[in-house]
Parts: structure tokens; C-alpha cells; sequence
């Protein structure tokens, strides 16, 4: 019963994806060419998350800062609350509001966008003393659809995955868009 209840929530926030990624692309001018194949509902998946409570919520994370790769990933939190954002050198809690959604600009958006939408750096905070969930829908290019930007090389997101998984392995961090840059020291 679960499953099914997941996959049409899936279904609706696909919905909402798309609908979201298609005033993007106009208020952007992209051609057709570069919008179609820039986000693909097929790709889409949700995860959920679990940040169990503890005594050391001051000291540690449910996530370290980071930046989604998607297109667009949005998420349902509860009402514990902890999920926090970087504006302005400053990190901002976002705080929960009941029947609402966070949309997140993810690093295939910065990219199709030639940084007109900046990736979002965010982070989760646990809480002492409630267990936070929350519910992420992603959504990505279509297989193999070559991101063409006048800031960055081609690639697909293929290559952004293999070198997110190489960086991470070698330096334990994500690189991120910083390596497809075009004249970028890395």
C-alpha cells in the first residue's frame, strides 16, 4: 500500500516539476532544442530521509552542506524543521509550514540556466529532541542529453555523475560544476 501511495505522490510532483521547469525555460528564452531534453520525467525518483534525534544534535549533521545535482528536487519536510540554507555567507533555517513545499535549484538547472539560477547550498541540522523525516522528489536530464552552455563545456549528466563519484572518492568532496567551468582553474 505504501508503494502505491509513494509513486502517486511521484506522479504529482513530477507534475509540479514540470510545471516549475517550464516558466523556468521561458523566463530563460531557452530554445526548444536546449529545453527538451533538460529534464526528463522518466528520471525522476523520491527519497526519504530519517535524521534520528539525539544528545548530540548541537554537534553533528543529518546532511553536510551540499548542492543537489538534479534539475530541481523538491521536498516535503515535517515540522521538526532543520533544514537550513546559505544566503549570503549566512546559513537561514527554513522553517517548516504545514501543507507546503521547498523547491530546490540543483547544479544541472545552474548549468542550463548559465548560472541565472544558482544551485542551492543547503544542509540538515538534527534536533535533540524529535527524529526529523522528510520526502525529496528529484528529477534529471534525460539520458544522455548533451547540457549546452556559453559557461560551461558540454557534458551530460552522465559525466557529471562519473566525476562527482571520481572527486568524491579522491578528495572526499563533490567538485561539482566548478570542474565543467569554462576557463576554470580547478
Amino acid at each position: 500500500m505504501t508503494r502505491h501511495y509513494l509513486e502517486e505522490y511521484g506522479r504529482h510532483l513530477s507534475r509540479i516539476a514540470t510545471t516549475l521547469f517550464e516558466a523556468m525555460v521561458k523566463n530563460l528564452n531557452l530554445g526548444p532544442k536546449q529545453s527538451e531534453s533538460s529534464l526528463d520525467e522518466s528520471t525522476g525518483f523520491i527519497r526519504v530521509y530519517r535524521y534520528p534525534s539525539g544528545s548530540l544534535a548541537d554537534e553533528t549533521w543529518g546532511m553536510m552542506e551540499h548542492t543537489d545535482s538534479s534539475v530541481l528536487s523538491i521536498v516535503n519536510q515535517d515540522q521538526v524543521g532543520g533544514l537550513e540554507f546559505l544566503k549570503d555567507n549566512e546559513w537561514l533555517l527554513v522553517n517548516p509550514i504545514s501543507g507546503t513545499l521547498v523547491v530546490n535549484i540543483g547544479d544541472m538547472l545552474q548549468a542550463i540556466s548559465d548560472d541565472q539560477y544558482m544551485s542551492v547550498k543547503h544542509r540538515v541540522r538534527t534536533n535533540k529532541l524529535a527524529e526529523r523525516f522528510s520526502i525529496c522528489y528529484f528529477v534529471f536530464p534525460a539520458k544522455g542529453s548533451v547540457i549546452c552552455s556559453s559557461k560551461y563545456k558540454p557534458f551530460t549528466y552522465t559525466d557529471f555523475q562519473q566525476q562527482v563519484q571520481h572527486d568524491t572518492k579522491t578528495l572526499g568532496y563533490k567538485v561539482g560544476l566548478q570542474r565543467f567551468k569554462l576557463n576554470a582553474a580547478v
